[in-house]
């Protein structure tokens, strides 16, 4: 990139606090359409595993990376597992076209290959499904737009009607609410994706369809058999994984909050309820949360959102998310930037209207206790200054202040990319890279301001909170707060 280049998209950090999250797709992988998305507000690019190969992740992940570093922005990669997602798959001859079903029209789901059975209407499904379900339940397919009910079984197969006129199309995700399975939490494309991870590229892994800690403990045994460091997003996709929400929070390092799935696996009239019980509780144990799927679905065709998606992404502000996500919008989307930028000004003039709240960690795992009393004590010293200057080697502490939604953005100053990177879903978080000699004794607040004033990030007259440790680049250790004025 020439030094024109580099002066025309100089990066600002957006003014915002809450996290955007948007999904790398063919209407998004090039090095233009990210650059300009970066700078329309996103924090996070995931990357969906159920579409494309390890191959095609890893050189646009990489081509995130190089964009990321020519505007000095911290961005964190997420990659999506595919979990263990139960897709229809019609036999050859009907794999163009689907069946269109008439209401209380049968259709055969069969673990078969070649399945000796009467009618010409049929699907595939896994013998773990076959075996589970009963007469009476419900199958949703399409994100529930074709349902289905089940209405006898067999040896190796079920037979299910039509509650409506519906289509069935191949290869669409099949829903079965309320019903517990004991399929293997990663499928075999999971593990191709996780032996195609590059350390130090990717930052998250989410896993799909989380049921307990248990899947979480199994995803982590994989990422430290590569000696990959990412960190681990549970998904929060049905209710056996809203009945362990507790114990799934407590193990993992993100929580996503997959409102697609949720919103089919338990009643619909739940979700928003459910919502705001995931972001208390994640609050609770200081962990970051994702409020995911269709929030501005509509801009994926049009250029301006509809009244209710823009409530939607409002709410999940006042209701203290740390992030917000867009995924079609900007993986297929005619409008990839304007959406980000949409999602961005919703969020950034209703989080004025926040107050900032307090909540003590219910954890133990949540900090030392020195530092989660700086943090408590930090809560109540925020109303007299502009912003914070939090000197961090892993990021805890921030993460611990953040957890209280202060209302002015928390300058986090650090020695790695990777802890920077990490800290990009994190409300509020604003992370530099400092290049300081690990160890070195920290001075009194004055001359700590005065060595980060050269990289000009904070104006003149501004008044900060400034919370470090005794030595730069250990862990656990921050002990020392300053209120100081910029000079």
């Amino acid at each position: 990139m020439s030094q024109t280049d580099k002066t025309k998209f100089q990066y600002k950090f957006p003014k915002k606090l809450t996290k955007i999250v948007a999904t790398i797709g063919p209407a998004t992988e090039t090095k233009e359409i990210l650059r300009e998305m970066i700078l329309a507000g996103m924090n996070v690019a995931r990357f969906n595993s159920k579409h494309g190969t390890p191959e095609w992740h890893h050189e646009r992940i990489v081509r995130v990376k190089e964009v990321a570093r020519e505007l000095n922005a911290p961005i964190g990669v997420l990659l999506d597992l595919q979990g263990p997602e139960v897709r229809v798959t019609l036999p050859k001859q009907a794999q163009e076209k689907g069946y269109c079903l008439e209401k209380d029209e049968t259709i055969f789901f069969t673990t078969q290959e070649n399945p000796v059975i009467k009618s010409e209407v049929y699907a595939f499904a896994p013998v773990e499904i076959v075996k589970l379900v009963k007469p009476g339940q419900i199958i949703l397919i399409d994100d529930g737009l074709c349902e289905l009910k089940v209405k006898k079984i067999g040896e190796g197969y079920f037979e299910a009607a039509a509650v409506t006129q519906s289509i069935v199309k191949n290869r669409k995700t099949m829903s079965f609410p309320e019903l517990v399975t004991d399929m293997p939490v990663l499928i075999e494309n999971d593990y191709v994706q996780l032996d195609g991870i590059h350390n130090n590229e990717v930052d998250y892994v989410a896993l799909s369809f989380v049921r307990n800690k248990k899947d979480i403990l199994t995803l982590r045994q994989e990422l430290d058999k590569r000696n990959l460091t990412a960190k681990i997003v549970a998904k929060i996709e049905n209710q056996e994984a809203m009945n362990n929400l507790n114990e799934i929070i407590q193990v993992s390092d993100v929580v996503m909050i997959a409102r697609g799935d949720l919103a089919i696996e338990v009643p619909y009239e739940k979700l928003i309820k459910y919502q705001r019980t995931i972001i208390k509780k994640c609050r609770e144990q200081a962990k970051p949360v994702i409020t995911a799927t269709h929030m501005l679905e509509t801009m994926t065709t049009n250029p301006f959102p509809t009244r209710a998606e823009i409530s939607d992404v409002a709410h999940a502000v006042y209701d203290l998310t740390d992030a917000v996500m867009l995924s079609g919008e900007t993986t297929i989307g005619k409008y990839p930037v304007k959406t980000v930028s949409v999602q961005a000004k919703i969020v950034a003039y209703n989080e004025q209207f926040i107050e900032p709240d307090y909540m003590e960690c219910v954890t133990d795992n949540c900090a030392s206790n020195i530092t989660n009393a700086v943090s408590r004590i930090t809560a109540k010293a925020l109303f007299d200054v502009d912003f914070v200057v939090c000197l961090t080697e892993t990021g805890r502490t921030a993460t611990l202040i953040s957890r209280n939604r202060p209302k002015m953005p928390v300058h986090v100053i650090t020695r790695t990319q990777e802890v920077a990177d990490r800290l990009s879903v994190i409300f509020g978080l604003i992370p530099h890279v400092v290049d300081w000699p690990e160890g070195e004794e920290m001075m009194n607040a004055d001359q700590i301001m005065k060595k980060l004033l050269k990289y000009h990030w904070f104006k003149s007259g501004k008044k900060a909170l400034l919370i470090h440790g005794s030595a730069w680049g250990k862990s656990g250790h921050t002990n020392t707060m300053s209120i100081v004025t910029i000079k």
